[in-house]
């Protein structure tokens, strides 16, 4: 594949430059690591998808996507509904 040049400021440039020799690379190389460890959005979309689709399968999580889509405290609202389904489960039966 043939190198392509990129226009970056001389800051960037000098960052780049002493990350790639702190860990005996070259800035081209610095940069395709760094453009690797960035999902794309697409990426991300199917990360999510299957984070929900374990977390339905693995924990029975009982929320919509769009319930997850509109919180910010996802994380809370999973262990709510987590919790609240534990107590469910281990609560005593009564007898009829």
């Amino acid at each position: 594949m043939a190198d392509a040049t990129i226009k970056v400021s001389p800051d960037t440039r000098d960052r780049l430059a002493a990350l790639a020799a702190a860990r005996g690379t070259t800035i081209g190389a610095q940069v395709a690591l760094l453009v690797e460890q960035q999902p794309t959005q697409e990426q991300i979309a199917e990360r999510v998808a299957e984070g929900r689709r374990l977390l339905r399968e693995h924990f029975g999580m009982t929320l919509t996507d769009s319930e997850l889509d509109r919180g910010p405290d996802l994380l809370q609202r999973i262990y709510d509904v987590a919790a609240a389904d534990t107590r469910a489960k281990l609560a005593p039966r009564r007898s009829a």
